[in-house]
């Protein structure tokens, strides 16, 4: 088995009046992919960019909406897993890298 990380793009939970039931379709799917979840990562709503230890930080511009670490047989499988992630359901899409020898 290989490691995947997978990076989630746009609104993780559209409108706000939709966060609560979208959260619960999160929920439902990493619960439904059992032991192929490594972390089930986390949800984000804001950011900024340090580009520079003088020029400090600024807001990002970066579309990362949050991220999962998953197992998965190879890059074809993991793909088969991302696709059924609720982030296509708020016109998001997903990023899936191929995770190697940890560091440190």
């Amino acid at each position: 088995m290989e490691r995947f990380l997978i990076i989630y793009h746009g609104a993780p939970g559209g409108e706000p009046e939709e966060a609560e039931q979208h959260l619960d379709r999160w929920a439902a799917w990493l619960d439904a992919l059992g032991t192929a979840v490594l972390d089930r990562g986390s949800l984000s709503h804001a950011a900024v960019e340090v580009k520079s230890r003088l020029l400090g930080p600024k807001s990002a511009t970066s579309t990362i909406s949050g991220y999962s670490v998953i197992q998965a047989e190879d890059f074809n499988a993991a793909v088969r897993v991302a696709e059924m992630c609720p982030i296509f359901e708020t016109n998001g899409w997903a990023e899936i890298v191929r995770l190697t020898t940890p560091l440190g």
